[in-house]
């Protein structure tokens, strides 16, 4: 590769015009660098998937840029390893002590909500908000969409709800069409006014949403609406239920500490550690990008300069490109991301020592308090297949981050010996991409050009193109 920051600025240039674009890779989440939860019979890899994502939940501020991984060192006696977006602290020491402390007192959720409070506030606010925002863009459609689904018994429609039915309804059950309105009217309702705060009302109108939030993201009204195979309007409401699913998760999300109670108690000195290696021969740093998106496009379709037609075509679809552009920081910071950290400080070890074969690969699964990124799921899946890993991440969104850093020389390993090819590949992959949907957006033939409905490939892709050369 040319010298790693002019790959790098290449690169953060464009995956900033994909983020101006609305691009997300539809194709990422089948990659085998992310875990499918519900269609592995891998249960440990699950549990501990689990176990780390809710403690990078617990342990993310919220604060911009501040991204948690987490990952289980197993080579000895079980330490929990940790890593960040940002610059680690003395402050992350501390929140982490007190975490683990409180885990250790506690019998259930409930008892660490001073620590969500104090430590957690911005991040949950910033939950809660959002599933507003859902719920209540969706509650007319959703209402509507009921009048034309086939409720069956409230037991198999809203599963593990009979406990919170019971303290609701103590007179009598409602029918599942009731149920499920109520329950869209409390999480409007509560999320609309919520602030934590460490006190005993903030606690109540937090567990009072939770309750609503967890029982309807649990219930088989929305799991049809995301399963079901649609086209045109239905695809858009398919993919805001999906949005909808995902924050009433979230919210929930602190609220799943069981296993994780029984684990600390099990192992009460279990070790942790932060991940501070000063990586060299990264991409990491500031970088200027360039004044104008065309000269990006220029440069992706090598085409200097764009005819009228082409140009027009352009920003007949993003007509505020240049704005937004222009409106944009000049400077980029780039990090490499956490997820990448646990794999780089982790997998050295296990590489050096005696490898099993082929089939016989232990997972590494890397819980994470934001979905990976395109970049980063690509750079994995790479990193898999010719390291001979399996590092498995929790989801991704498949979208473009511009403060992804190449990991360079930091990425390199004796036992690796084409560890280049990761950063080549990824930076190879992302121009392809961008060239595949800015030549259907550019397009000056007759006709209209059909883009996919989340901002992603044309139709009629080849679903492995992102294997392009490296």
């Amino acid at each position: 590769m040319v010298d790693i920051s002019q790959s790098q600025t290449r690169l953060s240039e464009e995956l900033l015009l994909l983020q101006e674009l609305g691009f997300s890779d539809i194709y990422v989440h089948d990659f085998p660098a992310v875990f499918r939860y519900r269609n592995s019979g891998d249960s440990d890899t699950d549990s501990d998937l689990r176990l780390l994502e809710v403690i990078t939940a617990y342990l993310t501020t919220g604060n911009p840029g501040d991204v948690v991984a987490a990952a289980f060192d197993k080579r000895e006696q079980i330490c929990l390893v940790l890593a960040k977006s940002l610059t680690i602290g003395s402050a992350d020491y501390v929140a982490t002590r007190a975490f683990l402390l409180a885990l250790r007192n506690a019998d259930t959720w409930i008892d660490l909500y001073p620590f969500l409070a104090t430590h957690c506030k911005r991040n949950v606010d910033k939950r809660v908000r959002k599933l507003n925002e859902s719920i209540t863009d969706l509650f007319d459609d959703l209402q509507l969409a009921a009048t034309e689904y086939r409720f069956y018994d409230i037991e198999n429609q809203f599963p593990r709800s009979r406990g919170y039915r019971r303290i609701k309804y103590p007179d009598e059950p409602p029918t599942p069409q009731r149920f499920l309105r109520d329950l869209m009217h409390i999480c409007v309702a509560q999320s609309a006014t919520f602030e934590l705060q460490n006190n005993e009302a903030s606690l109540i109108q937090y567990m009072e949403l939770f309750g609503a939030a967890d029982a309807l993201r649990r219930c088989s009204f929305l799991r049809h609406l995301t399963y079901e195979s649609h086209d045109g309007e239905c695809s858009v409401l398919k993919g805001r239920v999906e949005r909808l699913k995902r924050r009433l998760d979230k919210v929930c999300q602190y609220a799943r500490t069981a296993a994780l109670i029984r684990l600390v108690k099990r192992l009460p000195s279990v070790p942790f550690r932060w991940v501070e290696d000063t990586l060299v021969g990264t991409g990491e740093g500031s970088l200027e990008i360039c004044r104008n998106p065309m000269e990006v496009v220029e440069r992706v379709l090598d085409q200097h300069p764009l005819s009228a037609e082409q140009t027009e075509a352009l920003l007949r679809h993003y007509p505020d490109l240049c704005k937004n552009w222009e409106q944009r920081s000049r400077f980029v910071n780039t990090h490499v991301h956490p997820e990448l950290r646990i794999i780089l400080d982790l997998c050295r070890p296990l590489l050096s020592g005696p490898h099993p074969p082929p089939g016989h690969v232990a997972p590494l699964p890397i819980g994470c308090s934001k979905r990976s990124c395109l970049c980063c799921i690509v750079w994995i899946d790479l990193f898999n297949d010719t390291a001979g890993m399996k590092c498995v991440t929790g989801g991704t969104n498949g979208r473009p981050c511009d403060d992804w850093a190449l990991p360079g020389a930091a990425g390199e390993m004796k036992q690796v010996s084409n560890w280049r090819y990761f950063d080549k590949s990824v930076v190879n992959g992302i121009h392809r991409r961008l060239d595949i949907l800015i030549g259907s957006l550019t397009r000056t033939e007759e006709g209209e050009t059909h883009i996919s409905e989340n901002g992603g490939f044309p139709e009629g892709s080849p679903a492995d193109w992102w294997l392009a050369a490296a």
